[in-house]
């Protein structure tokens, strides 16, 4: 089993930074990422055996995040994408790490949109390269990038997660702090 956790919090790694990239280019999470996360809590669930408590309170965090997600996107502070990757996020993180990982994507997010406003006032400065590449940070009057900081705010607290293996606390550790 200790594979197969492996391969589930490697896939929710690649998972997790694809969406950073694909809305840091385009402004744009596809909606396959967010269902495949979903996927791969289900595939964690039965790789670390969690009880039915555990599970109702991983399923307590994500309805929580759509609730607030959707609320800020009916409002127009949030897209649908981010929503949703924040609620697949939270579906993995659980009810004990949800509130430090909001904290989390919060912090990062305030950082992430001064960041993107300076980019933004230097845009002669920036080779084109760069500015096509990353088209969701440069694009003036659009929206920040927020599936950046949702995955930052992910990896900040995946170590303290119950889904991490045994055998990642030591490297996770070590990249995180």
């Amino acid at each position: 089993m200790a594979m197969i956790n492996s391969i589930v919090m490697v896939l929710y790694v690649v998972l997790v930074l694809y969406s950073a990239l694909s809305d840091a280019r385009s402004l744009r999470i596809p909606n396959w990422t967010s269902l495949s996360l979903m996927g791969v809590f289900g595939a964690g669930v039965i790789s670390n055996g969690l009880g039915l408590e555990a599970i109702a309170w991983h399923l307590a965090a994500v309805v929580l995040m759509l609730v607030l997600g959707f609320t800020l996107f009916a409002f127009g502070h949030f897209g649908g994408g981010d929503a949703k990757l924040m609620a697949a996020c939270a579906l993995m993180a659980g009810w004990d790490n949800l509130f430090a990982f909001i904290f989390a994507v919060a912090l990062v997010g305030g950082v992430l949109s001064i960041l993107v406003i300076l980019l933004r006032k230097g845009l002669g400065l920036w080779p084109d390269w760069l500015v096509k590449s990353a088209a969701g940070l440069f694009t003036p009057d659009k929206a920040v990038p927020y599936g950046l900081a949702i995955a930052a705010g992910a990896m900040i607290i995946l170590p303290r997660m119950d889904m991490l293996p045994k055998e990642w606390v030591f490297v996770v550790h070590w990249f995180v702090g």
